[in-house]
């Protein structure tokens, strides 16, 4: 991370298990840490029992610090018009008058505008579910209060997404984020699949050829159509099953697993 890229990465337990995802950036003379809002009260109250330097402060600045998402080629023109930097890169960050505009990870261009701009407040809402269901297609997971602690960041593919650094040391969970690594014991990955009914983070996912027990559970779901997008940390083992069931192993029936495009590749349409 520096002065013109953004870095996804997260945050764990000791053992390894992931508390929140966080995009990290550099906004003015501060790092924005940025993450879902039912784990970020919580989140910051561990943060703040690890200040040991008087010239470190962790706050809440979501009221001082808007933030408004734009998706797509009129997203781009947007930008344009009002004067703002337009990155090309997922994850380049750019900055002018006091405003950051990040692009995101993603094959579709969408960035996201920190900072007060008049000039997007006229535009009309599309509603965050939009903005949702373009991180369920690019991979991003994202950590809710009811799934903390359920995987650790390989299960969620944060590898695969360049949240992960190998050579840096002494992080909380290290041990076992290395291990799964070099020893190549990850069994679980996350995979982008379609459910007939509302889906919940956390929700688990059976196999009707397993055992009985859960083989999976949900990391995030939004409506699409009729149906909905979820993705889900699954066995590789039971991935390719065509008998994965959420939330029973006689429970509405999900689509086939897909994988998930590594960063910088096409997202699963």
């Amino acid at each position: 991370m520096n002065e013109n890229r953004a870095q996804l990465s997260s945050y764990s337990n000791p053992k390894g298990r992931m508390l929140a995802v966080l995009t990290l950036f550099r906004h003015g003379g501060d790092i924005v840490l940025e993450l879902h809002r039912s784990v970020a009260e919580s989140t910051l109250k561990r943060l703040r029992m690890f200040v040991l330097r008087s010239k470190v402060s962790l706050q809440d600045c979501t009221a001082e610090l808007p933030a408004t998402g734009l998706i797509g080629d009129e997203g781009a023109r947007r930008l344009e018009a009002l004067g703002l930097p337009l990155p090309q890169e997922p994850m380049q960050s750019a900055a002018r008058d006091g405003v950051t505009v990040i692009r995101r990870l993603g094959s579709t261009p969408r960035w996201s505008v920190h900072g007060e701009v008049p000039g997007l407040a006229a535009l009309p809402p599309i509603g965050f579910e939009a903005w949702r269901r373009a991180d369920l297609l690019a991979g991003v997971p994202t950590v809710y209060a009811e799934s903390r602690e359920m995987f650790v960041p390989q299960m969620a593919n944060i590898d695969l997404l360049g949240g992960i650094s190998f050579s840096k040391g002494c992080y909380t969970g290290q041990e076992i984020v290395a291990r799964l690594h070099y020893l190549g014991q990850l069994k679980r990955r996350m995979f982008l699949l379609r459910a007939p009914v509302d889906a919940r983070p956390g929700m688990a996912v059976y196999d009707a050829a397993g055992d009985g027990q859960a083989v999976g559970e949900v990391v995030d779901a939004v409506a699409d159509g009729d149906a909905t997008l979820l993705t889900a940390v699954l066995q590789l083992s039971h991935a390719g099953s065509d008998g994965l069931a959420l939330a029973a192993i006689d429970g509405p029936r999900l689509g086939p697993a897909q994988a998930l495009a590594p960063a910088g590749e096409k997202d699963t349409p």
